[in-house]
């Protein structure tokens, strides 16, 4: 997080640069690049024994 007041233009840039970065940095979305599915009709897990 930064804090930049409206008169600290220089300092919103340096911010910005740094953010994008850091994010660049970080590469793909992992859960993206898997492409992972949702599943929709998900099966029930009985958590106790039946009976």
């Amino acid at each position: 997080m930064y804090w930049c007041s409206s008169a600290e233009s220089e300092k919103l840039v340096k911010s910005v640069v740094d953010s994008y970065e850091k994010i660049k940095r970080a590469g793909p979305n992992p859960v993206k690049a898997e492409d992972i599915k949702p599943q929709s009709k998900a099966k029930k897990v009985l958590t106790t024994p039946v009976g």
